[in-house]
């Protein structure tokens, strides 16, 4: 049957052919631009899963941190409050418990520094700024206490319990009334390596070179030799591990924590101490 109008249902028999290359081309494309989207995802797929992964990596090694600084509390035992102090040493009952103050002045500020002798950065500080907290003490403008902590023994197994040996043997150069040579022998004698710490016969000769001569120098052997400060170590240990501090070296300035860039810079620790008087 026949129309005026056009057959729309029938092909245009001038228009071009397509040929079977050209379908083959389209369909390489069209696989080729599927592959390529499947690659895209696997790509996603495999960064998102690495991300989880590191995330649980993460979690998992600072749940272990958190859980042995935890536990290496419990395992060092608990305070004995009423345990052997070094001459001068706080009793437990004050607010810088356990600490050794090197120059008192009544009245004036309390810079309670938290220090560890194997840590690097304490051994840095001491080298750039000992001098200067050392004169404001001099000088009679605040009052420094040091307060020892040992938790780099935890981290350094190898270390034979070094931080704990020397802080225990500066309580006997303490005791012989050369505590502040022998702490800054300490600082300025720092393993270079972290973890190296000392051994005990080098924390001997420090007694000497601290100027621990004659009958004092048997008592500060025997008193190394007899551990007589081992608890007072564990108790300023745990103090600071109770007290949650953050590091070393950590300074609080009658109680409350001085920024970091003002600790470490002696213009502003000398005008912050003058605003606290």
């Amino acid at each position: 049957m026949s129309t005026n109008g056009d057959d729309k249902s029938k092909k245009n028999p001038n228009a071009p052919k397509e040929s079977k290359k050209t379908t083959r081309e389209k369909a390489q494309v069209a696989r080729e631009a599927a592959e390529a989207e499947q690659r895209r995802r696997d790509r996603r797929i495999r960064i998102i899963g690495g991300i989880a992964i590191l995330a649980a990596v993460a979690l998992i090694v600072g749940l272990g941190y958190w859980g042995s600084r935890k536990n290496s509390s419990t395992n060092s035992g608990s305070i004995v409050a009423d345990a052997a102090l070094p001459t001068g040493a706080l009793a437990a009952d004050n607010a810088n418990a356990f600490g050794v103050p090197y120059k008192t002045t009544d009245g004036k500020p309390v810079l309670a520094i938290w220090e560890d002798f194997q840590c690097p950065v304490c051994g840095n500080f001491e080298k750039t700024m000992g001098a200067a907290v050392t004169k404001l003490a001099d000088d009679g403008k605040v009052t420094v206490i040091h307060r020892p902590t040992t938790f780099l023994d935890q981290a350094h197994p190898e270390s034979n319990s070094a931080s704990a040996r020397a802080t225990a043997a500066w309580g006997c150069a303490i005791d012989a009334g050369k505590g502040e040579p022998y702490h800054n022998l300490l600082f300025a004698n720092q393993p270079s390596v972290e973890g190296t710490g000392w051994t005990d016969q080098q924390l001997m000769d420090f007694g000497t070179q601290a100027g621990i001569t004659g009958d004092a120098a048997t008592t500060f052997q025997k008193c190394y030799t007899d551990k007589t400060y081992t608890q007072w170590v564990t108790n300023s240990y745990l103090t600071f591990v109770n007290s949650a501090v953050a590091g070393t070296p950590t300074a609080f300035l009658n109680g409350k924590e001085v920024p970091a860039d003002t600790l470490t810079d002696a213009t502003k620790l000398a005008a912050l101490i003058q605003s606290t008087t």
